[in-house]
């Protein structure tokens, strides 16, 4: 495994090519090019929010807890985009790793670079078009720390490094198992598409899940177990009350799942490697 590690360093500036030229072919023939990597994730907010936050808004007889446990606080379209905007990276690497060997099944033939290099660039280009996206997300932070008294800006925004490289960890280390045996089993990227769906309703997304607290203690205890719930804590925390504590318990079973996935991933795709060579 180390050796594999080395020769991914060694191989660090192809890697870096892969990536610019997967950014290059994805907006080549685009007008707008940049902006639809805000436009994207701007219109899905607002369609969430106009759903969630107007037409399914809970309204409650003089109380507000509700409303205010549903987003920690926060303006709710801060809050939602927040959430969403992590959700878009990791929905796309996963989506585009699974199908990362055998779209590129001649260059992964006939080349000697490690393979897995072929995974890494997908999520790591997922990641800038990720990063090329938060402007939009400080953006309505600035706004309503202007307008209003619902943004309490603090330190905490650096939580905002750890995130990002669980998130990339995790995305690696999913996109290891997902790649090649969705090279092996074509059917398998179906099952990867139902548990992505199933998984965006799974993820504290659309609500927190501080509202899970007093009846369904036990629902917040299972979402606390799905990685994306400690990685969402850490992207809001920098955004909300100081007395909204951080979800620990979730911070470690976030870091836990990412390792075990990164290694795990590491050594399925080291056993599946042989097979899938193959194959395609």
């Amino acid at each position: 495994m180390l050796e594999r590690l080395r020769r991914i360093v060694d191989y660090r500036k192809v890697l870096g090519t892969l990536v610019r030229r997967d950014l290059r072919i994805r907006y080549a023939r685009s007008v707008l090019g940049y902006l639809w990597t805000l436009i994207d994730p701007l219109a899905m907010t607002l369609v969430y929010w106009f759903v969630f936050g107007v037409i399914y808004s809970i309204k409650t007889t003089g109380s507000t807890d509700i409303a205010h446990s549903r987003s920690q606080g926060a303006p709710y379209v801060v809050f939602l985009l927040a959430g969403l905007l992590a959700w878009n990276w990791f929905n796309n690497s996963i989506n585009e790793t699974a199908r990362a060997l055998y779209s590129e099944r001649l260059l992964v033939r006939s080349t000697n670079l490690p393979r897995e290099l072929w995974v890494i660039r997908v999520v790591i280009a997922k990641g800038i078009e990720h990063l090329m996206s938060l402007p939009i997300l400080i953006a309505f932070i600035l706004l309503f720390s202007v307008t209003g008294d619902q943004i309490h800006l603090n330190w905490r925004f650096v939580l905002w490094i750890p995130a990002l490289i669980l998130e990339f960890f995790l995305c690696v280390g999913l996109g290891l198992v997902m790649a090649p045996v969705t090279a092996l089993v074509d059917d398998f990227i179906r099952i990867v598409r139902i548990m992505l769906r199933m998984g965006f309703y799974l993820t504290p997304i659309v609500y927190s899940v501080g509202m899970l607290d007093k009846e369904h203690a036990w629902a917040k205890t299972i979402l606390q177990f799905n990685p994306l719930t400690g990685i969402n804590d850490m992207y809001r925390l920098g955004f909300l009350s100081p007395q909204i504590h951080p979800d620990y318990f979730a911070w470690a079973t976030c870091t836990a799942i990412t390792i075990f996935w990164l290694i795990f991933g590491m050594w399925v795709f080291r056993k599946l490697e042989s097979p899938v060579l193959k194959e395609i």
